[in-house]
């Protein structure tokens, strides 16, 4: 065998046994491939949402970590497909595994729309989760200006400290973010 085709053989050996690789939303869908509502709303495809739900689709479906299609919705930005589950009356602040509603998901990834959507509908600014954090306390972590505007304006406790005892204002200093610790305390946090 001629020594100067033995390293491009190599190579085609090792590429036909490597695993191929997964784009990462097929990866991401492929956890709840088993309902098409789930994949649609995390998909925010409006028209396939509706017509699942005209023909009477369950919206209770969660994933392996209990979200259902609302959650998947708000982590997306998918505002027209959480108008339609909303209109369907689906639980507003139904939580996952880890207690997070949608409010929560939303808040941390700065979807002021959504934030606003969902409080409209009625889900609980204040809604703890398993280590008492809030959506509010989410937003300031993550340092959403307009989506704590959002909560405060909706009536979010400033004040609330989670099961560690760090309030809403330790939060926004630990991120160092001044405009978030003048919004809060200008609202009455202490």
């Amino acid at each position: 065998m001629n020594r100067c085709f033995l390293p491009a053989l190599i190579a085609a050996a090792l590429a036909l046994a490597a695993p191929a690789a997964v784009p990462p939303a097929a990866a991401e869908i492929f956890l709840f491939q088993d309902d098409p509502l789930l994949v649609a709303v995390y998909r925010n495809e409006a028209d396939n949402v509706r017509a699942l739900l005209v023909r009477g689709h369950p919206t209770t479906t969660t994933d392996r970590d209990g979200r259902n299609a609302l959650i998947l919705g708000a982590t997306q930005g998918s505002y027209e497909s959480l108008e339609l589950l909303l209109e369907s009356r689906v639980q507003v602040d139904f939580a996952d595994n880890y207690g997070n509603t949608a409010l929560y998901y939303a808040s941390g990834y700065g979807f002021d729309g959504i934030v606003e959507l969902l409080t409209t509908h009625g889900a609980s600014v204040d809604a703890e989760n398993l280590e008492g954090r809030t959506p509010l306390m989410r937003a300031v972590e993550t340092g959403q200006l307009q989506v704590v505007r959002v909560l405060i304006d909706k009536g979010a406790d400033v004040n609330r400290a989670d099961f560690t005892g760090r309030s809403v204002l330790d939060w926004a200093r630990a991120g160092r973010s001044k405009p978030l610790v003048r919004l809060l305390q200008k609202a009455g946090a202490r």
